[in-house]
């Protein structure tokens, strides 16, 4: 019996309104189709990272970030008690020019964990705080469990760029901080590919963590082995991953091999927020996506801040997933009509913008480059 076509067995839902939420939805492709939309309906309700902020807001990192998942960032000084910690986020961090970094660091941590009400943080960011708390943060986390039973999100890197270059942030192995917070839901990271791990050295148990809903990594450079990690990783609650590759020439050596666990759809099923970023091969992902069944059940997927072009963007446009987004975000590419690459001809621009025309999805298109064959195309955030 042909798949478009339901089984004796199967329930088939009738009409036109959606489902009851806890209802079951059967028979073959079409019942398939209608539960995809439901689930795309209730998630669309429910965009927790609506108001994410993320680094290309601003490009370049001038300043410490001041909200965080939907959060007022306090930052926790000496003398200072937990107070509402579950309507802020308390940042951790001391001035870059401070000539005992890590220790002052150490006792501000020693101060926050000491607090009566540390148990009720719900939410984290982490600045500056010396070279070796630095590289032994997810390390230094992992030890104070205890005392930070309620942490639900975190970012980790909340470094300005007159602090320390995007390629100087050395984050450790995460891998240690997800197993010793299994009721994360939201990890930012800000770091360079330097040491930045997964699971290096832990046991097959750890490779899994059933509560991470989001996973943010912003890099100048992000190497293949830190993707072959999280390509490990079981995430099945995973619903937003926005990953910046960066230049090779900062430690960016990934390809799109690696990615394709991810586009494939079959890495994390339940996503419907997917940003490869900052990319310098976003053509060969734009041609991956473009066939890929992940784009029926994205929301959301931004290729902002790369390298694509005029033919990986016809690509997606003739996708037939793409008017199914909320929201399509290309910013900061190289689609400027000025390009003088052969391909790019005023006629095919013209031709470009009568397609994109008809996308019905929030488009985003702003800040592109000229396509100058003269010169390589590079994405946007490196050092």
């Amino acid at each position: 019996m042909s798949e478009l076509n339901p089984h004796n067995t199967d329930a088939i839902l009738g009409g036109q309104n959606p489902p009851p939420i806890n209802a079951a939805v059967l028979g073959g492709e079409i019942g398939r189709k209608q539960r995809l939309q439901h689930e795309k309906a209730i998630a669309r309700q429910n965009k927790f990272w609506q108001n994410f902020r993320s680094l290309d807001d601003d490009i370049l990192p001038n300043g410490h970030t001041t909200m965080f998942v939907d959060r007022q960032v306090i930052n926790f000084e000496l003398g200072m008690e937990i107070l509402n910690p579950k309507e802020v986020a308390y940042a951790l961090r001391v001035p870059k020019s401070h000539s005992i970094d890590d220790t002052l660091f150490k006792e501000k941590l020693l101060t926050f964990i000491q607090d009566p009400n540390v148990s009720q943080v719900e939410a984290l960011v982490i600045g500056w705080c010396g070279w070796e708390s630095l590289r032994m943060m997810p390390s230094i986390l992992a030890e104070n469990k205890q005392y930070l039973t309620n942490l639900q999100s975190i970012f980790l890197g909340d470094i300005e760029d007159s602090e320390m270059m995007i390629s100087d942030v050395h984050q450790g192995d995460m891998g240690i901080f997800l197993a010793a917070y299994p009721n994360l839901k939201i990890l930012q990271i800000r770091a360079s590919n330097y040491g930045l791990r997964f699971f290096e050295g832990l046991d097959d148990i750890a490779w899994r963590h059933n509560s991470l809903k989001s996973l943010l990594i912003e890099s100048g450079g992000l190497n293949r082995e830190t993707l072959e990690d999280l390509n490990q990783l079981e995430l099945p609650a995973l619903e937003y991953l926005e990953l910046w590759m960066g230049r090779e020439d900062y430690g960016g050596t990934s390809s799109i091999e690696n990615l394709m666990p991810i586009i494939s759809g079959k890495k994390f099923p339940k996503l419907k927020y997917l940003g490869l970023k900052n990319c310098g091969y976003t053509d060969e992902v734009a041609f991956e996506l473009a066939k890929s069944p992940v784009m029926e059940s994205l929301l959301e997927l931004d290729l902002s801040l790369g390298t694509l072009g005029i033919d990986g963007l016809v690509a997606l446009t003739n996708s037939p997933h793409i008017n199914e987004l909320d929201r399509f975000n290309i910013s900061r590419n190289f689609l400027s009509p000025l390009g003088r690459r052969p391909s790019f001809t005023y006629e095919r621009y013209i031709e470009l913008y009568s397609e994109l025309s008809n996308i019905k999805c929030e488009l985003i298109i702003n800040n592109q480059r000229a396509d100058d064959p003269r010169r390589e195309r590079y994405c946007t955030c490196g050092e």
